[in-house]
């Protein structure tokens, strides 16, 4: 598998950085060019959606526990979105069903801001459309609300209680992660983890949660976010991509689901892209986990050589 990937990128000229890959317990590795700390982008999203599930372990929050209660000092000047604040729970956050349209705090949408810009009150007053829960849009914006509610409930950098809840205990020392000018992480991205640090994170959920001896995170929480949530497949935007190995067939807590098991979704696997070519994949059923980075921005042929590999 590991030679197949190298001729593979060597023979399309591909800019990865490396590839690491465990399968049966098993790692095989290879850098293409450095092992250095890269913003691993939408892959952010994995290591904010666990440090909210320490938060509820503490029973600081629950699923059910309504956002806005977290936001009591926000300016809501939109008194559209009111009656659907009033709805708006964490768990719809996790599942990006806030009920927006369109996907808030990407880079493109965070550069045409205003320097002075409350990341929270934008959010809170775009134009709401849907009622939560209804209605799945992939989005920045969700996962910034979250990191900014624990950072309220812990008085902690997201960061801090992120690496002192979770990465510490896989031997992670405490990463950069890019803040808002409020302070807060920004969560869904900006996280810097070398590919064998965020393979340990891989390793953990292929184990449900456990790294070495330890259990870092609740194996039904891994359950919960490897779990379809809401499905996706029929969605314009994720219908021709059906066929792919990596198939966004339906959304979890932060991650994609290419399938549930049963005869009309037989894959088990599930995943998170980043920009450029970051791949976090796991399948259970072939006790696999694989981890990709790269400066790629055309990443069609990685889909290619990825079908090779993930079979169920």
């Amino acid at each position: 598998m590991l030679s197949n990937f190298i001729k593979f990128v060597e023979d399309n000229r591909l800019k990865v950085e490396s590839i690491i890959i465990t399968i049966d317990g098993v790692k095989f590795e290879h850098y293409f060019t450095s092992a250095a700390k890269v913003n691993v982008r939408s892959i952010s999203k994995i290591l904010s959606c666990l440090g909210v599930q320490k938060a509820i372990e503490r029973n600081l929050l629950t699923l059910e526990s309504n956002v806005m209660q977290f936001f009591g000092d926000a300016n809501i000047h939109n008194a559209g979105n009111l009656p659907y604040l009033r709805q708006l729970k964490i768990k719809h956050l996790l599942t990006f069903t806030m009920g927006h349209e369109i996907g808030l705090l990407f880079k493109e949408d965070i550069e045409r801001l205003p320097p002075e810009t409350d990341f929270v009150n934008y959010v809170l007053n775009y134009d709401i459309k849907h009622e939560p829960g209804s209605f799945f849009v992939y989005t920045n914006a969700a996962t910034y609300l979250l990191c900014a509610i624990v950072q309220k409930l812990t008085g902690k950098c997201f960061n801090d209680w992120a690496h002192e809840t979770v990465l510490q205990h896989l031997d992670i020392e405490k990463p950069e992660w890019e803040t808002s000018n409020q302070g807060v992480s920004l969560g869904a991205c900006g996280l810097y983890l070398t590919n064998a640090e965020l393979h340990r994170i891989g390793l953990m959920f292929l184990n449900n949660g456990r790294y070495g001896d330890r259990q870092i995170i609740d194996s039904s929480w891994i359950d919960e976010m490897r779990s379809p949530q809401i499905f996706t497949a029929h969605l314009a935007k994720y219908s021709e991509r059906q066929t792919r190995c990596l198939n966004k067939m339906a959304y979890g807590y932060h991650l994609w689901i290419c399938g549930d098991g049963s005869s009309k979704y037989p894959k088990t696997h599930y995943f998170v892209a980043g920009a450029d070519g970051k791949f976090f994949i796991i399948s259970p059923k072939q006790k696999m986990a694989i981890t990709i980075l790269s400066h790629q921005e055309d990443t069609n042929p990685f889909y290619e050589i990825l079908s090779d590999y993930l079979k169920y």
